[in-house]
């Protein structure tokens, strides 16, 4: 059965096994390997902004260009069903001369917006020496950098603006929690909710999708991050300006210890309130974005549970309640 098209990423996944499809995506991922019977198989990570599939290419698909990461293509796809999941085969692939934006998911809000609201969470700190450390770190190259970068290669807000949407997400769910605990430190929740993905700055770069760097890789946005604010501090110092010891240890806990575990890439755990408390809010929003784009992606299909994802080890539930007045 053919279907006209072209189809969203979302669209696709309403499609029955047995139909034929063509669409416009962006090749998020491509790895290719040998079989057993020494065939060529590429895997393609392909998306649009309504959200992300994978197809398989054998040697017998029809290719016109260059097919690579960053590529837009369209393609010509047979929808099968492989281990009771959707399988995608590539029959043709074109690829296109279209501007990969116009793919790539982006902040649901202007990034002057995002910069003017995170700005007015550093002007609400009391203390000075959090206030001077953010202001010094917070220079008109790094406001640049931090609204270009993103969150992550993959995982959660992956793409440009990622880093700052998630970062004053983050701020407010500490400054929110905050209220509930009157013996949290408010200043310094907030400035280590605003500084603690700082050195993703460093750790990714983007050309078209997000990529790490090599420093990125060699030492991650963690201590990247520590190195940031030890530099900082000590500049302050060297001018005569203070800091308090006690302070910077707090603060560098929260930076080192926000991953949770040693499991998960802190080279510490969080030990003050103001630490764990940075841990979950961050931790909490990251899965909130993957809850949230799940639910996105499959709500319009018949059943109401996702496939089950293998990096989650989990299917996700995306029926949602509606008041029967919202509904009217």
């Amino acid at each position: 059965m053919h279907n006209k098209g072209p189809f969203t990423v979302k669209e696709l996944k309403n499609l029955p096994g047995g139909t034929q499809f063509w669409g416009k995506f962006l090749v998020q991922d491509k790895t290719t390997r040998k079989t057993r019977e020494g065939k060529n198989i590429t895997h393609l990570n392909l998306s649009d902004r309504s959200g992300e599939i994978k197809a398989v290419v054998w040697d017998s698909c029809q290719l016109a260009g260059i097919l690579e990461t960053g590529a837009v293509i369209g393609m010509l796809g047979d929808i099968g069903i492989y281990n009771q999941q959707m399988q995608i085969t590539a029959k043709r692939i074109k690829v296109l001369d279209e501007e990969p934006q116009s793919y790539m998911k982006s902040p649901g809000r202007e990034l002057k917006e995002l910069r003017g609201e995170l700005e007015e969470k550093m002007d609400s700190i009391i203390d000075p020496h959090m206030r001077n450390l953010l202001s010094r770190i917070f220079s008109p190259s790094m406001w640049q950098e931090f609204l270009a970068a993103p969150a992550a290669k993959v995982i959660h807000h992956n793409y440009s603006g990622g880093l700052i949407e998630h970062t004053l997400i983050v701020t407010e769910l500490c400054n929110k929690a905050s209220r509930l605990y009157p013996d949290i430190n408010r200043d310094l929740m907030i400035t280590g909710a605003i500084l603690h993905d700082i050195g993703k700055v460093k750790e990714f770069h983007i050309d078209v999708l997000p990529d790490y760097t090599e420093i990125g890789k060699l030492v991650g946005h963690i201590v990247l991050g520590y190195e940031f604010i030890s530099r900082e501090i000590a500049s302050m110092r060297e001018e005569g300006l203070d800091f308090p010891e006690l302070l910077e240890k707090m603060l560098k806990n929260m930076i080192l210890g926000h991953h949770g575990s040693l499991q998960f890439g802190s080279p510490v755990l969080p030990l003050s309130p103001e630490a764990m408390l940075l841990h979950a809010m961050d931790d909490l929003d990251a899965k909130m974005y993957i809850f949230f784009n799940k639910i996105v992606e499959h709500q319009d299909q018949e059943n109401p549970f996702t496939p089950y994802d293998s990096f989650h080890e989990q299917q996700f539930y995306t029926s949602r309640y509606r008041h029967e007045d919202e509904e009217n």
